[in-house]
């Protein structure tokens, strides 16, 4: 509509000429399923199942931890207490894989952590398949793996890959980065559980990597393993010195004092020790039943958290602490801490609670909805509660709580948990600079090698090709970084069968080690190996890339009117975002129109009842550069002419 002037004189009008323009998302964000050390100490639980994204291996330590301690079960040692080898195994390969990823050139990535990576930790599909269905409600990543997935069994496994597929296909943004189990190097079981779907969404390399990064050793991975002269001996046992001897018995003792923590913060929360899930369950049964014994429930579980603490320092029913100095550390953390309202539990103040979580009827719930806690007294019968008439009162009395558990939960974690695993790597460090035997042997330990599978480590390929190639190159014949070679070597016609799967297509990359060159990603290929269309990870990542980024750039146009001049705008502003694209090398042809077409309007790609029915229709063809995966050198014999 014309702008109707009124007012005499010289008006300025900007006539749009340009369409906007596409900007192009990021290609290689990939999500991390995985147990980690830790989750939910930042706040109660609030980073299980949630995807959050880091930039650095700094950052993810940060708010995930280390990696898990190493599962040592053999320590080598000759005749003079020098090491030899030790057999190094693991069960979790979330940190390391996030190593291999920073290492071969990552960047950005999310974090789904699904669970602690701890040996009472029982690994689960379902764990890894609600961390998959978490990333649903993220728009950015765009590829997904999981390496500690490779601990399941066959279907189980499959189960975990197939869902991960699902969502993939769904989304249409991200595909999937898939590993064979160890034991299936040349991915038999893979091809015969992962099914027939959505197979050009997910891609797989083998074989598992040998590779030597620095470990998590402490005392107890070390002490019942060590063999001299293939003869079993403890560590106290290769020394003859008696102060030695006394701090070697002080280090057990004080792993021994950790487990008993860790045992005590079980029982509180079992099965995990998180205590905030017990939290949470009591709070929703409470929430569906609005009753005093739902609420008695709730703080006889505060009550038990307390009475927990003041044991660990006071000692009595929660004493688990035997060394003096140890006890001493954690008494010190808690009650320079605590706050007035935690002396007075640490005083144990208990009484009155227990009263309380006896019998509410009699008890003063006007001083808790005040704020006051514990009770100075449970005794008056002012404030009788009933179930008939209490229901708004005891829902306040929840929410009071609700923070006083977070402040207990926290000193609980930080003051107590914390403590105890702070002091025993003190003293485990101690030892080490005291006992240089001992110290060998964890040096020994930490380097030695150890396979993991490779799925972090070729998503750190994925990234930096993308970032110094582009997305349309195939991620393949690039050396990997931290690696000292393939777990398994493939023979010519082991490799030939990866590479083409003449049953069912489903192709799975080698990685291969070369003389002079190093251990280099070989394999380009999507798991729908004999698809024409989609045979390629770079051109299925590369069509996921367009197709999101045409759609996030034409949802300004939602409700424009559906008429010529919307469909030049479109027109021109994909067709200007694929020259761009055809100039940098993604598109084949020696002219645009050779490379790409882009089709919107009436008769070409929308009929009358398009229109009418509000469908705006484009279609876009791109001819994408594809790989030469055979190089093929035609030799012949030139016949003498002179």
């Amino acid at each position: 509509m014309a702008t109707v002037y009124k007012t005499p004189g010289v008006f300025v009008e900007e006539i749009p000429k340009i369409p906007p323009s596409v900007a192009q998302v990021e290609t290689a964000l990939p999500a991390f399923v995985g147990y980690t050390n830790k989750a939910d100490e930042i706040a109660p639980g609030d980073l299980i199942n949630q995807a959050k994204r880091i930039g650095s291996l700094v950052e993810f330590e940060q708010f995930y931890g280390t990696g898990p301690l190493s599962d040592v079960t053999e320590v080598n040692i000759d005749s003079n207490n020098n090491f030899i080898s030790a057999v190094v195994n693991n069960s979790f390969y979330m940190y390391d894989s996030l190593r291999m990823f920073f290492a071969n050139g990552g960047g950005d990535c999310y974090i789904v952590s699904i669970g602690k990576s701890d040996k009472s930790t029982t690994i689960s599909d379902s764990d890894f398949t609600t961390g998959i269905d978490a990333l649903r409600k993220e728009d950015a990543p765009t590829i997904i793996l999981f390496p500690d997935a490779v601990a399941l069994a066959d279907p189980a496994l499959a189960t975990v890959q197939q869902a991960a597929l699902l969502q993939c296909a769904d989304l249409g943004d991200r595909v999937g980065l898939f590993d064979v189990k160890h034991n299936d190097p040349l991915g038999i079981n893979f091809r015969n559980n992962i099914g027939i779907n959505n197979l050009k969404y997910g891609a797989v390399y083998s074989p598992w990597l040998k590779v030597n990064l620095p470990k998590v050793i402490r005392y107890t991975e070390v002490q019942s393993v060590i063999k001299r002269a293939g003869i079993s001996v403890t560590l106290s046992g290769l020394t003859t010195d008696t102060d030695v001897q006394a701090i070697i018995a002080q280090v057990e003792q004080a792993y021994t004092d950790q487990e008993n923590i860790t045992a005590k913060t079980i029982a509180l929360s079992p099965p995990n020790g998180v205590l905030s899930d017990q939290f949470n369950s009591l709070v929703a049964t409470f929430n569906s039943t609005n009753s005093n014994a739902n609420l008695k429930a709730i703080f006889d579980f505060l009550a038990s958290i307390g009475v927990q603490i003041n044991g660990f320092v006071n000692g009595g029913a929660g004493d688990v602490i035997t060394l003096p100095d140890f006890l001493a550390d954690v008494n010190a953390a808690i009650t320079s801490n605590f706050d007035p309202v935690f002396e007075d539990i640490i005083a144990l103040n208990l009484e009155a609670v227990a009263d309380i979580t006896a019998a509410f009827t009699g008890s003063d719930f006007s001083a808790l909805v005040a704020g006051s806690w514990p009770l100075a007294s449970a005794a008056t019968a002012s404030n009788d509660i009933s179930e008939a008439n209490d229901n708004d009162r005891r829902m306040a009395a929840v929410n009071l709580v609700k923070p006083l558990f977070d402040t207990l939960n926290k000193a609980y974690q930080s003051l107590t948990v914390n403590a105890a695993s702070s002091y025993t790597k003190t003293l485990d460090e101690s030892l080490a600079l005291t006992f240089p035997v001992y110290k060998n042997i964890l040096t020994g330990v930490g380097k030695s090698m150890t396979v993991m599978p490779p799925s972090g480590a070729v998503a750190g390929v994925y990234a930096l090709t993308d970032r110094t190639r582009g997305v349309w190159k195939a991620p393949a014949n690039v050396s990997l970084n931290n690696v000292l070679a393939p777990d398994t070597v493939f023979t010519a016609s082991e490799l030939d069968n990866l590479n083409v799967d003449t049953v069912a297509g489903k192709s799975i990359n080698a990685i291969r080690h070369f003389t002079g060159k190093g251990t280099l990603v070989f394999g380009a290929r999507t798991l729908a190996g004999n698809d024409n269309e989609w045979r390629y990870v770079a051109v299925r990542r590369f069509f996921n890339m367009v197709e999101e980024s045409c759609k996030k750039s034409t949802e300004p146009f939602v409700f424009e009117s559906n008429d010529a001049n919307t469909w030049v705008k479109i027109q021109g502003m994909i067709e200007n975002f694929l020259t761009t694209l055809w100039r940098q090398g993604a598109l084949q042809g020696v002219k645009p129109e050779h490379a790409f077409y882009v089709a919107v309007g009436l008769g070409k790609t929308m009929t009358a009842l398009d229109i009418l029915e509000g469908r705006l229709i484009v279609e876009i063809g791109m001819a994408v550069v594809r790989p030469a995966e055979f190089i093929i050198l035609r030799f012949s014999h030139k016949l003498a002419e002179s």
